[in-house]
């Protein structure tokens, strides 16, 4: 992009310089102009302008009169008179045309009348001198537009401008003024025309990045259309998203296999603890096994959790939670705490996977019981905004400890029991519902874990 618009700015200067500053001075001739030629174009332009008008219609004035950039001429040349004609109609300031049918221009548009259904063009024009009083005559009979004009008594001529070097530049600035910024005015809205689509391109690819999933990165950036200056970076971040790809992978197909695998020696051993005789060890050694089994578990059910993806089926977050309630109100009366339900209508629908979001849901009632103590209560919340909010009364979440807290095996305190699995989980599942989950500590104590999901 950069480079497009160094060369846009280079090809702009260097056209400007050579059409402005170059260009007409080339075969530019400073001798000084004929005043007589110069004063005999300055009357016929003027009348030319008049008749061209008349003819379009621009004007409907019976009269001609000269400007007043030409009254010193005037007053200069009282002698000076005129005849002209544009589509038959006749101006004159007195003066009887010595030239239009000595010259059989009269014939010409007779012929011309006879043969108006062909495209026969007729034209003449010269200037003349007689004794010191000059003139010109025009003549032209042309599509549709016949015109003549001839005028005589220009004795004295007006001064031509000065035809120095310095004052043809200040002609050709007030002259191309206008043009020089139009063709800044284009050249500012092709640059914004470029950066516009740079940018779009830009922002397609930024979308792109954004809705990745970590734990899927097969999609890659788009390259097509890119500008070169960004091309090698976006191709470099494929290719990075590429090895981490299939270092994920191996990653988890490692831990799936390794928890596979753990599982029969698992199910082998407490099946051969359970024919023990009765005693203190055999109940550890069972709960040992039991703990990694549930690591396992825990694990496996990681790694099938996969990023957000397009739900069939309608969930109430309502009735999982009365589920969860239910299955957990046992455990949490043993611990002495009471679990307390409340919701803001009758039913919140998102789309879903009710097993999993009845686990994130149970894991959080877990995790706020095992922070409770007796005599304390767990708030269980849905709001109709399509939220679950779990609330308890414990000793809340450290600063320092909210960051890191969803990540695998991140435990607080660290020697608490478990595997700093489950709140991982949790927000795997949140993530798989395009949704989140939030920590944060409780104005009035205690922490308070949001699930909060995006519906539409």
């Amino acid at each position: 992009m950069i480079g497009q618009m160094l060369i846009l700015s280079l090809v702009f200067i260097s056209a400007t310089i050579y059409y402005i500053a170059y260009l007409p001075i080339s075969d530019l001739d400073l001798t000084e102009p004929d005043p007589i030629y110069f004063t005999n174009e300055k009357v016929r332009r003027e009348i030319r302008d008049f008749m061209d008008a008349r003819h379009e219609g621009k004007i409907t004035s019976q009269q001609f009169q000269l400007s007043e950039s030409l009254n010193n001429f005037q007053r200069n040349n009282p002698d000076f008179s005129y005849f002209f004609m544009v589509d038959g109609e006749i101006f004159s300031n007195g003066r009887i045309p010595q030239y239009y049918s000595a010259f059989r221009f009269d014939d010409i548009d007779e012929i011309s009348r006879d043969v108006n259904k062909t495209k026969l063009c007729s034209s003449y024009f010269d200037a003349t001198s007689d004794n010191g009083d000059h003139g010109y005559i025009q003549y032209s009979n042309c599509n549709d537009y016949a015109f003549y004009l001839e005028f005589s008594g220009v004795t004295v001529a007006d001064a031509p401008p000065e035809s120095s070097l310095w004052a043809f530049y200040k002609r050709m600035v007030v002259d191309v003024g206008a043009n020089l910024i139009l063709a800044a005015a284009g050249v500012f809205i092709i640059t914004a025309i470029i950066l516009l689509f740079n940018w779009r391109l830009m922002n397609k690819v930024a979308k792109v990045a954004y809705s990745f999933n970590p734990k899927n990165l097969h999609q890659k950036l788009p390259e097509k259309g890119l500008p070169n200056e960004v091309l090698p970076l976006v191709q470099a971040v494929n290719e990075m998203l590429s090895r981490i790809d299939e270092t994920q992978k191996q990653h988890n197909f490692f831990l799936s296999t390794a928890a596979h695998e753990m599982r029969t020696p698992l199910t082998v051993l407490r099946t051969r603890l359970e024919m023990m005789d009765e005693g203190n060890l055999k109940e550890k050694l069972i709960d040992d096994v039991r703990r990694l089994s549930h690591l396992v578990n825990q694990l496996l059910r990681l790694m099938r959790i996969g990023g957000p993806k397009n739900h069939e089926h309608d969930i109430d977050l309502v009735q999982c939670c009365q589920r969860v309630v239910r299955e957990r109100h046992l455990l949490a009366e043993t611990a002495g705490v009471k679990l307390s339900f409340e919701i803001e209508q009758s039913a919140v629908i998102i789309p879903g996977d009710e097993g999993l979001m009845e686990v994130a849901i149970a894991n959080l009632v877990d995790n706020a019981v095992s922070f409770s103590s007796a005599g304390q209560t767990v708030e269980l919340k849905v709001k109709a905004d399509c939220s679950v909010s779990v609330r308890d009364h414990g000793p809340g979440i450290p600063d320092d400890k909210l960051g890191n807290l969803f990540e695998p095996f991140a435990k607080f305190p660290p020697n608490r029991n478990g595997h700093g699995l489950g709140l991982a989980i949790v927000k795997a599942i949140a993530q798989l519902h395009n949704g989140t989950v939030t920590a944060e500590n409780a104005e009035d104590g205690g922490a308070r874990f949001t699930l909060m999901f995006k519906v539409g």
